[in-house]
């Protein structure tokens, strides 16, 4: 057993070029989620790396947070490309979910 294990507080949403697309727009939708403060990475006023949304309980206790990563500042190329690399075998997933 790993002593030093935590169980993440995190939810992580990727998209892909978030900060390309209109993000101000999704960070004004995520405040009516409910209470819970949102803490942002902002490149520019309209344009966010990162943002997170705190989910609280009825109690208003912590619960946890949804956090929307932009994966094209860890991954700077298409999805296209990204996918060409993988196998047909390898989109276990996306078969899963579209036949």
């Amino acid at each position: 057993m790993n002593a030093l294990f935590r169980k993440p507080k995190f939810v992580p949403v990727k998209f892909h070029n978030l900060s390309g697309y209109d993000a101000h727009l999704f960070v004004k939708n995520v405040n009516m989620m409910g209470e819970g403060d949102i803490d942002c990475i902002p490149n520019t006023e309209e344009k966010y790396m990162s943002f997170s949304k705190s989910i609280h309980d009825d109690e208003k206790k912590f619960k946890y947070k949804i956090r929307f990563i932009d994966s094209f500042r860890f991954l700077p190329i298409s999805l296209d490309k990204l996918a060409g690399n993988l196998e047909p075998n390898q989109f276990k997933h996306t078969r899963e979910t579209f036949g």
